[in-house]
């Protein structure tokens, strides 16, 4: 006889797995829209790291709780990393991409951005 418990908690263990192997490109998707949302290019991203201006402040309390509800779904968010968001960028954004790279206070200032998106969405234990 079939455990239907158990076989909810395959397909609900495996549904986890493969959106946290999807959750890089996901992640990238949405920080180009964000980008774009916002009009980013290396003139704002600049000001940006030189006045230390913090992406979770240009996000709206909508967007806050998605991302919250999307780290609660996958549990985790360390799949989120500088090269997430270099690779999320590149095609459309590359001079900002290229600056992020080139520009050690600008890599810098993403690597904090990063951690602060984490350290605000990540579940609670």
């Amino acid at each position: 006889m079939v455990n239907i418990g158990k076989v909810k908690e395959v397909a609900n263990n495996f549904a986890r797995g493969l959106m946290l192997q999807m959750a890089p490109e996901i992640a990238g998707g949405l920080i180009n829209e964000l980008f774009h949302q916002w009009n980013m290019d290396v003139a704002k991203v600049a000001e940006d790291v030189r006045e230390n201006n913090s992406f979770w402040f240009k996000m709206d309390a909508e967007q806050h709780e998605q991302l919250r509800a999307l780290a609660e779904k996958l549990g985790d968010v360390d799949f989120l990393t500088a090269d997430v968001v270099i690779n999320g960028i590149k095609k459309d954004f590359p001079g900002v991409a290229s600056l992020i790279l080139n520009w050690p206070e600008a890599a810098e200032w993403l690597l904090l951005q990063i951690a602060d998106v984490k350290a605000r969405v990540r579940p609670r234990p």
